[in-house]
């Protein structure tokens, strides 16, 4: 009888434990992380200091992410301004029609237009080197750069953690047999 009760107890405990190791797991299979995405645009105005070197001169919040442009100021005294759309296309390298916004487009992905462009609003801080000078930089981080991380929309999103990324992992089971 003593050893009957002694095997429940012992199953009871196996279960137990079984149960608080596997929930411990699932909570750490997930990781939260917080998501930063602006509500205002930015005009970035950039300027050809060298041939095909350009720096950023001045950016601007504006009220939409819709309104973001860039202003392009050549030495050869022409100005060009393109969307963001026009931008995210220039800075593709493959694309030969937007070969003269191509250095341009790249130079803006340094500085606050970068957040529209795919860097992360989280954990990126404009390039100082990216500016024309460090007082540009400042007055830009500043104002604009503060005003546009004072308004932006957070929301905290939950992933895999790493190594635990849903279907398929990190690793392939399948080869290739060529």
């Amino acid at each position: 009888m003593k050893i009957k009760w002694i095997i429940y107890g012992l199953l009871a405990l196996v279960f137990i434990g079984y149960s608080m190791f596997r929930s411990d797991n699932n909570t750490s299979n997930t990781v939260n992380e917080e998501v930063v995405t602006p509500t205002q645009g930015i005009i970035t105005t950039v300027k050809e200091v060298e041939a095909d070197e350009f720096r950023i001169e001045d950016e601007q919040v504006v009220d939409s992410p819709e309104d973001s442009r860039i202003i392009a100021k050549y030495m050869d005294n022409t100005v060009d301004t393109f969307t963001l759309a026009e931008a995210q296309m220039a800075s593709d390298t493959s694309n030969s029609q937007y070969r003269r916004r191509n250095p341009v487009a790249r130079m803006a992905y340094y500085g606050l237009m970068g957040y529209f462009m795919g860097r992360s609003m989280g954990s990126y801080r404009p390039h100082s080197s990216a500016y024309v000078d460090q007082n540009t930089y400042n007055r830009v981080t500043n104002n604009a750069g503060q005003s546009m991380q004072r308004t932006a929309r957070r929301t905290t999103v939950s992933r895999p953690s790493s190594g635990k990324s849903g279907y398929g992992g990190s690793r392939s089971t399948r080869s290739y047999g060529g």
